[in-house]
């Protein structure tokens, strides 16, 4: 592995989304510095580096450039990852060279397997899309290989899955797990206070797990009593909600003892991980699992995940009556008909409470 610095392109990415980029050609370059002005999320823009890094490997195996793209190549793109994939991600590490004692930087390549899931499939179709477009539109390619591939593939029929999501019982008992998990402990934690102020957002304000870890401490406004947080949500748009009051206690608890970070550029983060630094999609995941676990939740709630918890709190407003462009705007969906699939929820519970009545009639 060369253990040089990856050329740069651009300061805004992190450097193994640098390092990925870097390798692409540099036309496919250009779409990321036009993702970058456009100011899009870095984990769209990591996202988009994860899905190009599997289609240009697959097109160096087969010999092929960036100009020799037919839509017979993406097909057997799509065919050689359709079961899983092994995904790259390069880590750079510090080492001690043992004979000058000095400190050596190496960049370690890292493999692993990913399932290929229907919402993975759709994510990596749009991602070429979006690239084979740019390339049109900027006169690099004539024709969008990407097009023609689609209008000779057949759609797959897909059922609408119905949200995963806790009833008002089971976030509670999420909610009390976090204490249960810590009054074992011998000594108090910050990290109690932590965990419960991030899943009672979570469940207040059904945010994305990218919405809460990019928080700030700023990003918490007041008003006398009430709290309000300021989220930035896809594309950069902007949402305030209110916060209620176990959130803002919750906070206010944690905020009490939330430690100095130690990274000059996360001082200003909400969240931080055990290292001080800013709290990362990862670690959130292992928390909300720690405490499904501590619940000891059935087996359809044992499988929740953060972005769970934002189906939670869409299911417990459209139960509660509430207005389904309310939803919308508190979740931030673009469309309403993202939100519309949380009906389909409802309307499953009312067939569950119409096949229990008949246990009585």
């Amino acid at each position: 592995m060369n253990q040089n610095n990856p050329p740069i392109i651009s300061r805004r990415l992190s450097p193994n989304i640098n390092k990925i980029v870097s390798q692409f050609p540099e036309e496919v370059q250009e779409f990321f510095l036009e993702m970058i002005s456009a100011e899009r999320s870095p984990q769209t823009i990591a996202n988009y580096a994860y899905d190009f890094s599997l289609f240009f490997d697959f097109l160096a195996s087969k010999n092929k450039t960036l100009y020799q793209i037919e839509p017979m190549i993406i097909k057997r793109f799509f065919r050689h990852i359709e079961n899983g994939y092994e995904r790259s991600v390069y880590v750079l590490i510090k080492r001690t060279d043992h004979r000058t004692g000095s400190q050596i930087e190496e960049w370690i390549e890292r493999k692993h397997f990913r399932e290929n899931s229907h919402s993975g499939k759709q994510r990596k179709r749009a991602s070429l899309r979006s690239l084979f477009r740019f390339l049109v539109k900027n006169h690099i390619l004539e024709r969008d290989p990407m097009e023609e591939y689609e209008d000779a593939t057949l759609r797959s029929r897909t059922k609408q899955k119905v949200p995963v999501f806790l009833t008002k019982d089971e976030a509670l008992r999420l909610v009390q797990a976090v204490h249960t998990y810590h009054s074992k402990k011998r000594r108090n934690s910050w990290l109690e206070a932590r965990d419960l102020a991030i899943i009672l957002l979570l469940l207040n304000t059904g945010m994305r797990v990218s919405e809460l870890i990019n928080l700030n401490i700023n990003s918490i406004q007041t008003d006398g009593s009430l709290y309000r947080v300021i989220i930035i949500g896809k594309g950069g748009k902007e949402r305030m909600l209110k916060l209620n009051n176990k959130a803002v206690q919750s906070l206010q608890e944690y905020l009490e003892v939330r430690p100095t970070p130690t990274h000059l550029n996360h001082q200003n983060a909400l969240f931080l991980n055990k290292n001080f630094g800013r709290i990362s999609r990862k670690a959130i995941s292992e928390i909300i699992k720690k405490y499904v676990r501590e619940a000891n939740l059935p087996p359809k709630a044992s499988s929740i995940s953060p972005h769970k918890l934002r189906h939670t709190l869409a299911t417990l407003l459209l139960s509660n009556g509430e207005n389904l462009r309310v939803v919308q705007e508190i979740l931030g969906h673009s469309s309403i008909q993202t939100t519309q699939i949380y009906t389909h929820v409802i309307n499953t519970e009312k067939d569950q409470a119409l096949d229990r009545l008949e246990q009585m009639i």
